[in-house]
């Protein structure tokens, strides 16, 4: 059997079996090309999803709590630089007035001293004037164990402050070597380590707000990749469709092989079906084929916006990290000087919690002291009234001792004042004195170790964005090349309509279908249904019933989809 093949510049006579081969051999292209269409798009979404897992890394690296923390460090250090002159100012005043109150501590506890030295006299004329009796000399002998006790104490605190005296000095000189470097730095240094940091505060919220862009983009083109890779479905339902069309063509064309002839008004009425299969399978194709290559030609030029976006933003952070480096470096003397001036501090402050603990304590035996003078004077008298005339000859010295008491209780009451004093001074006057080589250092690591993730992610992301245009062009070329099935099944449509209509003229449905031909249809025509696949298939079918066939039920399946049985079309 012969049918007539158009083409735009001739008509050729070709058999049925050849239309056939040729429609399957322009599918296998087609099969191939939807393939692949199918294959980068799927690896596109996976490129994507790790794309998208390094953008997010990048903003974990530069995160407020990492990088952001870092650059604030570096800021207050700058701050704590360009403020230390009024620092100093203030410590040295304050070190100034601990120095003050510590010497007039130290006077009061000489006095005590005197005092305490004084009863250790007034001991010794008892012992004589009571010419060695047994109770004045015992009751003398407690009272010199007391004395020895406070003596003691005395001699511990006086040594402090001799100790303290030496740290105050080593403060001070300190303080004096970082005046010094910090008038030989100027205010530049410090200027410019906020200004390094200012900078790049502002490339790590650059780059953030670029993540933020690029999460975006790679949303809309993962979305648009998603939507389109449902799309080529159209590829197997063309392909499936022009299968069932093949393989009715080759059935009716079986004669050629020597098999039974289909009578000719049925052959012509099967070609015409296949003919409506042919141009509905044209008309969707095109739809889809002109909708999926314009969206594919639109997300390269996407993917290209999010590389460009990616390598825009990762190239000043190693610019502004060198800046930053050799600022640090040049702060060095400054730092060292500052490190000694704080550990100096430290040890102070240490030093001065730790004898204000003790002066208070002493301060409580030195009252007791006080207490135990005072009752020194009463028993003194209560001894002398038992020894008649004994006891008025220590009695003289007695009365000595009473205002030894009151005295040692007024000192004790402004030893108490003046450690109140010297707890209320502050000689740190900054709260960031931490150690600042380390505070550099560490920030500098910090900020190094996130730009350096970050702008590798950068790059490593750039890289896979680049690579994504180039498939997703290349995939899109490819695609418009197929536009020219469209044209291939449209022409065999209407080569098949064409041969109808010249071997069985269209006829009224009640005349010019034999017997056999409608005995040939019977058979035909529910063999052909059962191949389909989709409703469309079946839709077009129905239209080709003869009279008397009933329309064949759609298959039962498990799972459906919308109006299509397999969720194709």
């Amino acid at each position: 059997m012969f049918m007539e093949r158009i083409t735009p510049d001739s008509v050729i006579l070709t058999p049925v079996v050849a239309l056939a081969d040729q429609l399957e051999a322009e599918m296998s292209g087609l099969e191939d090309a939807f393939r692949q269409t199918g294959e980068t798009l799927a690896s596109a979404i996976d490129t994507i999803d790790g794309m998208a897992r390094g953008v997010a890394d990048i903003r974990r690296s530069l995160s407020p709590e990492t990088a952001g923390a870092a650059v604030e460090r570096l800021r207050q250090v700058a701050y704590r630089l360009t403020a230390l002159p009024v620092i100093q100012r203030r410590r040295a005043v304050e070190v100034e007035t601990l120095t003050g109150r510590a010497r007039e501590l130290r006077r009061l506890l000489e006095e005590v001293g005197t005092i305490l030295k004084l009863l250790g006299i007034y001991g010794m004329n008892i012992k004589i004037a009571s010419s060695g009796e047994a109770a004045f000399f015992n009751f003398v002998v407690g009272m010199d164990e007391k004395l020895a006790s406070g003596r003691q104490e005395l001699h511990h605190i006086e040594k402090e402050l001799d100790q303290f005296g030496q740290v105050v000095s080593e403060v001070q000189k300190a303080d004096r070597s970082l005046a010094a470097e910090c008038q030989r730095a100027g205010d530049a240094l410090p200027t410019e380590l906020t200004s390094n940091a200012n900078a790049l505060q502002e490339h790590v919220e650059a780059v953030m707000r670029m993540t933020d862009e690029a999460d975006g983009v790679m949303r809309t083109v993962q979305g648009e990749v998603a939507r389109i890779l449902g799309a080529i479905q159209i590829g197997d339902s063309v392909r499936q469709r022009a299968e069932h069309g093949i393989t009715i063509l080759r059935r009716i064309a079986a004669h050629d092989a020597g098999e039974m002839a289909v009578p000719v008004y049925a052959s012509a009425h099967m070609a015409r079906l296949v003919a409506a299969q042919l141009e509905a399978m044209a008309a969707d194709f095109g739809q889809e084929i002109n909708a999926i290559v314009p969206s594919l030609e639109r997300l390269g030029p996407l993917a290209d916006t999010l590389r460009m976006l990616l390598e825009a933003n990762g190239g000043d952070d190693g610019r502004i990290l060198v800046e930053l480096e050799t600022g640090i470096a040049k702060l060095g003397h400054v730092t060292d000087q500052l490190c000694q001036a704080d550990a100096q501090l430290a040890e102070l402050t240490g030093f001065v919690g730790q004898t204000l603990a003790d002066l208070t304590s002493g301060l409580a035996r030195i009252q007791n002291i006080a207490v135990n003078v005072q009752d020194i004077s009463t028993n003194t008298q209560l001894l002398c009234r038992r020894h008649g005339t004994l006891g008025r000859a220590v009695a003289v010295i007695a009365k000595e001792v009473a205002p030894c008491a009151s005295r040692l209780d007024q000192l004790s009451i402004a030893v108490g004042q003046l450690i109140g004093v010297l707890a209320a001074i502050d000689l740190v006057q900054d709260a960031g004195a931490a150690d600042t080589r380390h505070v550099l250092s560490d920030a500098l690591t910090v900020v190094r170790g996130a730009c350096d993730s970050s702008g590798a992610a950068m790059a490593r992301a750039g890289g896979q964005a680049l690579r994504i245009a180039a498939s997703l062009e290349a995939t899109a070329s490819d695609l418009a090349q197929q536009r020219g099935f469209v044209e291939t099944l449209r022409l065999a449509g209407q080569s098949l309509s064409l041969y109808a209509d010249h071997v069985a003229p269209p006829v009224d449905p009640d005349g010019g279908f034999s017997e056999a031909d409608e005995e040939s249809l019977r058979e035909l025509m529910p063999w052909a249904a059962r191949l389909y696949t989709m409703a469309c298939e079946r839709d077009i079918h129905a239209a080709f019933l003869r009279p008397g066939m009933a329309p064949m039920a759609a298959p039962v399946s498990a799972v459906t989809f919308d109006d299509d049985d397999d969720g194709l079309f």
